[in-house]
């Protein structure tokens, strides 16, 4: 698992969101889990790649994604 920005990492309480990320150029998917929104985001293999939004795990799985 890689994570982005540990200084920003969501408090305690925080509903976390759960979103799924496809980038073209190195075929990876990427789940990404935050408390805020994202509009964008950039492949962590490829660094320079714009990953394309596949959907939230609401809409995906069928259900809220819950932080254990």
């Amino acid at each position: 698992m890689y994570i982005m920005g540990t200084a920003d990492y969501p408090i305690s309480g925080t509903e976390v969101k759960g979103t799924l990320w496809h980038c073209d150029k190195c075929e990876s998917f990427v789940s990404i889990h935050c408390a805020r929104t994202l509009c964008e985001a950039l492949c962590p293999t490829c660094e320079d790649t714009q990953l394309e939004f596949c959907g939230n795990f609401d809409s995906i799985l069928g259900r809220r994604f819950v932080d254990a």
